[in-house]
């Protein structure tokens, strides 16, 4: 036969120990939003984890106890009697305990010495996280879309594709967030936000490279260049493409190569992001 008695004191313990360990990480951990956008992790357990783990730990630490109260009820009374075995309020043992408790209410509320300080101490490590990386562009910035970043930090989404494109990175879409691309392709949104920024460069093409069967809207991704800018960039010269068009059929109707209609839209790309 199982002994519940024994069952319950061993399941609180247990509890209390994960509750506590994952209390003292979450105390020195980074904030949230540097958590997320650095993708922080100790023992392969990021700050969700060990949240998620510490309110669940808390739900059957509270559960434990009622029972552990329910089956020392007798014992937790006496603890209330005075010396004359009469329930009171006012032993010594009660009124320090309900004291100490209060203190720690009052005095981490209103900031007293030495919880201020306590306080403080996490308040430092906290920023000591932050000093260390590079801070998201705006709050949150890893929950949005590639179409709502560009859109925020008016990069444009033919930029942000083709730098990802250039590093490899699998699954790129615009409607996916950073976070989901840097899970995707194990690196963190910080990393993802890095490639994202680099600076396009005009990148020497070579002839004979085929450049003349992409679609605009293929080039505009590989090549780093904005699809509507070069669309615009063609019709003043008197040709209406669209994005299906290929390279070579608006190189012809503009008397060019494939290679040096690219050139001029990448030129032109270039320009504009100065």
């Amino acid at each position: 036969m199982i002994s519940f008695r024994r069952f319950i004191s061993l399941t609180i313990s247990f509890s209390f120990l994960v509750m506590s360990y994952t209390g003292i990480i979450l105390f020195l951990a980074p904030k949230g939003r540097v958590a997320n956008w650095t993708n922080w992790e100790l023992l392969g357990l990021d700050k969700t984890h060990y949240t998620h783990l510490h309110v669940t730990f808390m739900v059957l630490f509270l559960f434990g106890m009622i029972f552990h109260i329910y089956f020392n009820w007798s014992s937790l009374i006496n603890y209330l009697k005075n010396k004359a075995r009469t329930f009171s309020l006012l032993t010594k043992e009660f009124l320090l305990a309900f004291g100490i408790n209060v203190l720690f209410v009052l005095g981490t509320l209103y900031y007293w010495t030495p919880f201020d300080q306590f306080l403080d101490f996490q308040d430092d490590l906290k920023a000591m996280w932050e000093k260390k990386v590079d801070k998201a562009p705006y709050n949150h910035a890893e929950l949005s879309t590639l179409e709502e970043f560009s859109q925020k930090m008016g990069i444009p989404t033919s930029t942000i594709l083709s730098n990802l494109n250039t590093h490899h990175l699998q699954g790129i879409t615009l409607t996916k967030t950073i976070h989901q691309i840097a899970k995707e392709n194990s690196k963190s949104p910080a990393q993802i936000f890095d490639i994202i920024q680099t600076k396009p460069s005009i990148q020497p093409l070579k002839e004979g490279g085929g450049y003349g069967q992409l679609r605009l809207k293929e080039a505009a991704i590989q090549h780093a260049f904005d699809l509507q800018n070069a669309l615009q960039f063609i019709a003043e010269r008197g040709y209406q493409a669209h994005e299906n068009t290929t390279l070579k059929e608006a190189a012809n109707a503009l008397n060019l190569k494939p290679i040096e209609l690219l050139e001029l839209l990448k030129s032109s790309q270039i320009k504009e992001s100065r």
